[in-house]
């Protein structure tokens, strides 16, 4: 049997590497792709525009992206996937070898399916990652704009591990890339070739849904659970490796000295403001008067929170976190030092306001890491 199939196999392969790979694109018009949601022609002119988009950000060339996307699916009418249609990408990268393509285009058509689970491998290469991501981009956003969504119990089209595939791509490459725009360019590529998508909450649902694999990866990479909680909670999928980043350099140092200063001074502050009644708090508006300062230690407090917050706006993709968060538990020494010799609740309404604004800017600037409100008290 073995033999047969084997001999089956060198048959169609001998006759597919003889026909243009690039003659046979056309031919994806007269497959579905899914109903609803066009030809896998459709999907491959999709695949391009959103490739084009990505080639821009990464900076390889546009002309090659295309042409990958372009012929990246031609092996789906291939003799030798219609009979081994588990080879599907594999063949297509031997085509592509065999009719002389560039090795970027042969390994990204080689790659575009990958990853297939937690533990496989990745695409590596800027191409690869390129086709790989415009693929499951497109796959996601026509699933979700026809509502043909997971459900708990049932994942027929395997979009969670699509959803994975992006955000392990993104992850394991420490690439960030403007996914939200991806999505929004797809939704309109849709709509231009005419195909409705009727789900109206389409982007909260991706959201909401690359949130939940998000959590889950960061689970798998043991990762405390509040952590996972506070990047989260205000997760920009543009950034969705930094955010990954941040939790593991703060996951790292939670239970040492640098951690515990951290969340310590946040606490004491952040306990103060919330022990004030919400219409206090709702009234507080982010604007510190340093010029009513009665003491060194505000001065100082405010100082130190001001320095705080000019690293945060110089802060990049490339930043290293761990350096971060040795930066901010610095400020242990001037939040202590304010409790300890400054009464916040004081007679003066303007002085106990102004002291509530320095600590609400303390806060704030301390969130522009990661939501440290969701991270528990040492003691807890």
């Amino acid at each position: 049997v073995v033999e047969a199939r084997l001999s089956d196999a060198e048959f169609f392969w001998n006759k597919d590497k003889t026909q243009n790979i690039v003659k046979k694109v056309s031919q994806l018009k007269t497959m579905n792709f899914f109903r609803g949601l066009g030809t896998y022609f459709d999907k491959v002119q999709r695949m391009r525009m959103i490739g084009a988009i990505i080639s821009d950000e990464v900076l390889i060339s546009k002309e090659k992206v295309e042409l990958t996307a372009s012929i990246c699916k031609a092996d789906l009418v291939s003799e030798s996937v219609g009979e081994f249609p588990e080879l599907q990408g594999i063949i297509g990268g031997h085509l592509s070898n065999a009719q002389g393509f560039d090795k970027d285009i042969v390994d990204a058509i080689k790659d575009q399916y990958l990853p297939i689970g937690l533990d496989s491998s990745i695409p590596k290469k800027s191409y690869s990652i390129t086709l790989s991501i415009s693929d499951k981009i497109d796959t996601l956003t026509g699933f979700f704009g026809i509502n043909e969504k997971p459900t708990s119990s049932k994942d027929p089209y395997a979009l969670r591990r699509t959803a994975l595939g992006i955000i392990r791509i993104l992850i394991e490459n420490k690439k960030d890339l403007k996914i939200n725009d991806l999505f929004s360019h797809c939704f309109n590529f849709y709509l231009n070739q005419g195909l409705s998508l009727k789900n109206e909450s389409l982007k909260k649902d991706i959201l909401i849904f690359l949130k939940d694999r998000f959590r889950y990866y960061l689970k798998e990479k043991n990762i405390r659970h509040d952590i996972i909680d506070a990047v989260a909670e205000t997760l920009d999928l543009n950034k969705i490796s930094s955010a990954y980043e941040k939790a593991r350099s703060l996951n790292k140092v939670i239970n040492k000295p640098v951690g515990e200063n951290i969340i310590l001074s946040y606490k004491r502050a952040f306990n103060i403001l919330n022990s004030e009644s919400q219409n206090i708090r709702e009234n507080l508006t982010n604007t510190t008067d340093p010029s009513i300062f009665k003491n060194d230690f505000e001065k100082a407090l405010y100082k130190k929170t001001s320095e705080l917050k000019e690293y945060f706006s110089g802060m990049t993709n490339k930043q290293n976190f761990d350096e971060t968060l040795i930066y901010l538990a610095t400020a242990k020494n001037e939040v202590f030092d304010f409790f300890d010799n400054v009464k916040v609740n004081d007679e003066s309404e303007v002085i106990k306001k102004n002291r509530l604004e320095l600590l609400n800017f303390f806060c704030k600037t301390n969130e522009n890491f990661i939501d440290f409100k969701l991270i528990k008290d040492i003691d807890e």
